[in-house]
């Protein structure tokens, strides 16, 4: 999933919440988003939803009450021989956002922001791979982005400044 990393525009924040899954012939899938950004999101299901679907979905914001909608677009399918193993999920699918409104992306925006500030996600990630992301976001956002990982001890005030001044290579 490195490849898809590198091509990301946005911070994406690991998650792990139901979603509803509406395909174009009605079929239902149900399933969870395990990872969200303000262009797409990640689920896992145990039926697959394939490459090129358009599909609605439905979801709570984690610890909020706020139930997202939108419409998207596979854009890529991947099947986990390991997850079927253990008999887990093993359908995965990237969902790229085509009928997200601003209200959802604005609180979208706020939530991976927020996320942050928990330190042991962000060590979890692992701190290059989220700033490749924050390096990514639009200039307000990659600085607030900034200030709140240097406020963490995440990064030095020095590394903040040279990252600061890196235009987006977007």
């Amino acid at each position: 999933m490195e490849e898809g990393r590198a091509k990301r525009k946005c911070l994406r924040i690991p998650v792990y919440v139901d979603v509803r899954v509406d395909l174009k012939d009605g079929t239902v899938v149900k399933g969870k988003v395990i990872n969200l950004s303000t262009e797409g999101i990640c689920i896992e299901t145990d039926d697959p939803i394939f490459a090129r679907e358009e599909i609605r979905a439905e979801f709570l914001l984690p610890n909020t009450l706020n139930s997202v909608r939108l419409g998207g677009e596979v854009v890529w399918y991947r099947f986990d021989k390991n997850a079927a193993a253990k008999q887990e999920r093993v359908h995965f699918s990237g969902v790229k956002f085509i009928d997200l409104g601003e209200s959802y992306k604005s609180l979208i925006r706020y939530y991976t922001l927020k996320m942050l500030h928990d330190v042991e996600m962000v060590r979890e990630q692992g701190i290059e791979r989220v700033l490749h992301d924050v390096l990514n976001l639009p200039p307000r956002e990659k600085d607030d982005a900034l200030r709140i990982l240097f406020e963490k001890g995440l990064i030095t005030e020095e590394r903040k400044k040279n990252l600061s001044r890196l235009s987006n290579p977007l």
